[in-house]
Protein backbone atom coordinates (compact mmCIF):
# COMPACT_ATOMS: atom_id res chain seq x y z
CA UNK A 1 0.00 0.00 0.00
CA UNK A 2 0.99 3.16 -0.99
CA UNK A 3 2.33 5.52 1.81
CA UNK A 4 1.14 9.64 1.71
CA UNK A 5 3.75 11.69 2.91
CA UNK A 6 2.71 15.24 3.84
CA UNK A 7 3.65 17.90 1.74
CA UNK A 8 5.58 21.12 2.45
CA UNK A 9 2.01 22.99 1.74
CA UNK A 10 0.10 20.32 4.36
CA UNK A 11 3.10 20.84 7.30
CA UNK A 12 2.69 24.83 7.05
CA UNK A 13 -1.17 24.49 7.34
CA UNK A 14 -0.64 22.03 10.18
CA UNK A 15 1.67 24.59 11.61
CA UNK A 16 -0.84 27.50 11.04
CA UNK A 17 -3.79 25.48 12.40
CA UNK A 18 -2.01 24.56 15.81
CA UNK A 19 -0.43 27.84 16.20
CA UNK A 20 -4.17 30.01 15.83
CA UNK A 21 -5.43 27.60 18.69
CA UNK A 22 -2.83 28.31 21.16
CA UNK A 23 -3.02 32.33 19.93
CA UNK A 24 -6.66 32.38 20.78
CA UNK A 25 -6.50 30.79 23.90
CA UNK A 26 -3.37 31.75 25.55
CA UNK A 27 -2.66 35.31 23.82
CA UNK A 28 0.42 35.61 21.14
CA UNK A 29 3.18 36.59 23.82
CA UNK A 30 2.83 33.65 26.07
CA UNK A 31 3.27 31.31 23.23
CA UNK A 32 6.28 30.66 22.65
CA UNK A 33 8.10 28.55 19.34
CA UNK A 34 9.51 26.21 21.76
CA UNK A 35 6.10 25.07 22.87
CA UNK A 36 4.62 24.65 19.10
CA UNK A 37 7.29 22.94 18.14
CA UNK A 38 6.29 20.17 21.10
CA UNK A 39 2.51 20.44 20.32
CA UNK A 40 2.97 19.39 16.42
CA UNK A 41 6.15 16.91 17.39
CA UNK A 42 8.63 18.37 15.74
CA UNK A 43 11.99 20.02 16.42
CA UNK A 44 12.50 24.17 16.65
CA UNK A 45 15.03 23.78 13.62
CA UNK A 46 12.21 22.48 11.61
CA UNK A 47 9.73 24.95 12.48
CA UNK A 48 12.19 27.24 11.19
CA UNK A 49 12.50 26.10 8.21
CA UNK A 50 8.37 26.61 7.39
CA UNK A 51 9.15 30.03 9.44
CA UNK A 52 11.10 33.02 9.82
CA UNK A 53 10.18 33.24 13.37
CA UNK A 54 6.68 33.43 15.56
CA UNK A 55 5.21 37.13 14.33
CA UNK A 56 5.54 35.20 11.00
CA UNK A 57 3.41 32.58 11.95
CA UNK A 58 1.08 35.51 13.46
CA UNK A 59 0.76 37.11 10.03
CA UNK A 60 0.23 34.12 8.13
CA UNK A 61 -2.67 32.86 11.08
CA UNK A 62 -4.48 36.18 10.70
CA UNK A 63 -4.35 36.58 7.32
CA UNK A 64 -5.94 33.15 7.00
CA UNK A 65 -8.43 33.52 9.49
CA UNK A 66 -9.81 36.91 7.51
CA UNK A 67 -9.89 35.45 4.43
CA UNK A 68 -11.63 32.69 6.13
CA UNK A 69 -14.55 35.56 7.02
CA UNK A 70 -13.88 37.19 4.28
CA UNK A 71 -15.21 34.46 1.63
CA UNK A 72 -17.76 33.05 3.91
CA UNK A 73 -19.39 36.63 4.30
CA UNK A 74 -18.88 37.17 0.50
CA UNK A 75 -21.00 33.89 -0.15
CA UNK A 76 -23.60 34.98 1.69
CA UNK A 77 -23.87 38.45 -0.04
CA UNK A 78 -23.90 36.59 -3.17
CA UNK A 79 -26.44 33.83 -2.45
CA UNK A 80 -29.76 35.07 -4.36
CA UNK A 81 -31.39 32.86 -2.70
CA UNK A 82 -31.50 34.34 0.83
CA UNK A 83 -33.73 37.71 1.57
CA UNK A 84 -32.29 40.63 2.57
CA UNK A 85 -33.17 39.86 6.44
CA UNK A 86 -31.56 36.39 6.17
CA UNK A 87 -28.51 37.73 4.90
CA UNK A 88 -28.56 40.29 7.95
CA UNK A 89 -29.01 37.48 10.44
CA UNK A 90 -26.37 34.75 8.72
CA UNK A 91 -23.95 37.62 8.27
CA UNK A 92 -24.17 38.95 11.83
CA UNK A 93 -24.27 35.46 13.49
CA UNK A 94 -21.29 34.61 11.48
CA UNK A 95 -18.86 37.73 12.52
CA UNK A 96 -20.07 37.20 15.86
CA UNK A 97 -19.38 33.65 16.08
CA UNK A 98 -15.55 34.09 14.58
CA UNK A 99 -15.43 37.09 17.45
CA UNK A 100 -16.40 34.82 19.68
CA UNK A 101 -13.25 32.47 18.82
CA UNK A 102 -10.58 34.94 19.57
CA UNK A 103 -9.82 35.89 22.80
CA UNK A 104 -9.84 39.53 24.18
CA UNK A 105 -6.59 39.48 25.95
CA UNK A 106 -5.29 37.99 22.27
CA UNK A 107 -6.48 41.49 20.77
CA UNK A 108 -4.77 43.67 23.36
CA UNK A 109 -1.53 41.21 23.06
CA UNK A 110 -1.12 41.89 19.50
CA UNK A 111 -1.64 45.79 19.27
CA UNK A 112 1.24 46.36 22.02
CA UNK A 113 3.36 43.26 20.61
CA UNK A 114 2.56 42.57 17.23
CA UNK A 115 2.09 45.84 15.35
CA UNK A 116 1.92 44.60 11.81
CA UNK A 117 -0.35 42.05 12.39
CA UNK A 118 -2.54 44.43 14.43
CA UNK A 119 -2.61 46.40 11.09
CA UNK A 120 -4.02 43.31 9.31
CA UNK A 121 -7.38 43.64 11.59
CA UNK A 122 -7.71 47.32 11.15
CA UNK A 123 -7.52 46.37 7.08
CA UNK A 124 -9.97 44.32 7.43
CA UNK A 125 -12.23 46.37 9.83
CA UNK A 126 -12.19 48.71 6.76
CA UNK A 127 -13.01 46.63 4.47
CA UNK A 128 -15.74 44.69 6.08
CA UNK A 129 -17.31 48.10 7.37
CA UNK A 130 -17.03 49.76 4.48
CA UNK A 131 -17.12 48.16 1.79
CA UNK A 132 -19.65 44.91 2.47
CA UNK A 133 -21.56 46.87 5.20
CA UNK A 134 -22.18 49.35 2.28
CA UNK A 135 -23.26 46.86 -0.09
CA UNK A 136 -25.27 45.30 1.83
CA UNK A 137 -27.27 48.32 2.76
CA UNK A 138 -27.14 49.19 -0.55
CA UNK A 139 -28.96 46.28 -1.32
CA UNK A 140 -31.72 46.68 1.38
CA UNK A 141 -32.62 50.48 -0.23
CA UNK A 142 -33.06 48.73 -3.54
CA UNK A 143 -35.35 46.09 -2.51
CA UNK A 144 -37.40 48.46 0.09
CA UNK A 145 -36.17 46.86 3.28
CA UNK A 146 -34.26 50.12 4.54
CA UNK A 147 -35.17 53.50 4.35
CA UNK A 148 -34.67 55.75 1.45
CA UNK A 149 -33.59 58.51 3.79
CA UNK A 150 -31.28 56.97 6.03
CA UNK A 151 -27.92 58.28 5.39
CA UNK A 152 -26.29 55.56 4.42
CA UNK A 153 -22.71 56.49 4.87
CA UNK A 154 -23.43 57.61 8.35
CA UNK A 155 -24.79 53.94 9.21
CA UNK A 156 -21.81 52.48 7.55
CA UNK A 157 -20.06 54.50 10.21
CA UNK A 158 -22.02 52.80 13.23
CA UNK A 159 -21.20 49.64 12.07
CA UNK A 160 -17.35 50.28 11.41
CA UNK A 161 -17.88 51.78 15.16
CA UNK A 162 -18.66 48.66 15.84
CA UNK A 163 -16.26 46.57 14.66
CA UNK A 164 -14.20 49.19 16.14
CA UNK A 165 -15.38 48.39 19.74
CA UNK A 166 -14.47 44.59 19.56
CA UNK A 167 -11.10 44.89 17.77
CA UNK A 168 -9.38 48.02 20.09
CA UNK A 169 -9.73 46.67 23.85
CA UNK A 170 -9.16 50.17 25.02
CA UNK A 171 -12.24 51.61 23.74
CA UNK A 172 -14.78 49.76 26.45
CA UNK A 173 -12.47 50.51 28.97
CA UNK A 174 -13.22 54.36 28.37
CA UNK A 175 -16.99 53.37 29.49
CA UNK A 176 -17.70 53.99 32.68
CA UNK A 177 -18.52 50.65 35.31
CA UNK A 178 -22.28 51.80 35.68
CA UNK A 179 -22.62 51.29 31.76
CA UNK A 180 -20.24 48.02 31.47
CA UNK A 181 -21.66 46.31 34.34
CA UNK A 182 -25.26 46.60 31.98
CA UNK A 183 -23.88 45.96 28.96
CA UNK A 184 -23.52 41.87 27.39
CA UNK A 185 -20.07 39.80 28.63
CA UNK A 186 -18.46 38.90 25.43
CA UNK A 187 -17.34 40.41 22.32
CA UNK A 188 -19.65 38.25 20.18
CA UNK A 189 -22.39 39.46 22.62
CA UNK A 190 -21.73 43.31 22.65
CA UNK A 191 -21.60 43.13 18.76
CA UNK A 192 -24.63 41.50 18.22
CA UNK A 193 -26.18 44.09 20.68
CA UNK A 194 -24.59 47.22 18.49
CA UNK A 195 -25.59 46.02 15.27
CA UNK A 196 -29.44 45.02 16.48
CA UNK A 197 -29.42 48.92 17.90
CA UNK A 198 -28.22 49.87 14.29
CA UNK A 199 -30.65 47.77 12.12
CA UNK A 200 -33.53 48.38 14.56
CA UNK A 201 -32.99 52.10 13.73
CA UNK A 202 -33.19 51.49 9.46
CA UNK A 203 -35.16 48.61 8.59
CA UNK A 204 -38.89 49.37 7.19
CA UNK A 205 -41.71 48.13 8.94
CA UNK A 206 -44.13 46.31 7.58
Amino acid sequence: MEVQTETPKDIRQSIIRQARELFFTHGYTKVLMAQLAKELGMSKKTLYQYFDGKEDVLKAVMKEYLAESTRKVERILQDRELDFKDKISQIFSYVGTRLSAVNGQFIADIKKNAPSSWQLLQNYKVEAAFLRFNALLEEGVQKGHVRKDINRPLAVVLYASALETIFNPDFTKQVPDELTRQMPEGSAQVFDGLVRVIFEGVLQEK
